[in-house]
């Protein structure tokens, strides 16, 4: 399987977790709101999707293939609350289990670091999350 392959199975499925999972519901909403591309007046908090990277990492007898994902959290509460609240609810949806690939083996899920700002306009919070997930060929 190609690693273009692969990724789509992993992006289908960081999306498919994040949207049944309850936890970011209650914060995201239900259905959560995750964007590719977020709406010109979207409603806060909400997650979009930002750079996915994919890289053999394996050897010539064991292929494996790392994925790297960065989720932004966006968030207008007057303190960082929210996007912290956020940020762990993301991460706990993706590393306890949530991952089903449909055509890859999932070796590691986890979150490498998470990060939060003000963003440039002063108003809005920004989380930072980035999600590593290591899969091979089924």
């Amino acid at each position: 399987m190609s690693d273009f392959n692969q990724s789509q199975s992993v992006a289908k499925a960081i999306h498919s977790a994040l949207a049944a999972n309850l936890g970011v519901q209650a914060l995201l909403g239900d259905p959560a709101r995750l964007y590719d591309h977020a709406p010109e007046n979207p409603i806060y908090p909400y997650l979009s999707y930002g750079p996915m990277r994919s890289e053999d990492t394996g050897g010539d007898a064991h292929p494996v293939t790392t994925h790297s994902l960065t989720l932004h959290i966006w968030s207008r509460y007057s303190g960082r609350a929210e996007v912290m609240q956020c940020l762990s609810a993301v991460s706990e949806a993706l590393e306890e289990g949530g991952l089903t690939l449909s055509s890859a083996h999932l070796i590691s899920a986890h979150t490498v670091f998470s990060d939060s700002f003000r963003a440039p306009d002063g108003r809005t919070l920004h989380g930072l999350l980035r999600f590593n997930v290591t899969t091979e060929p089924i």
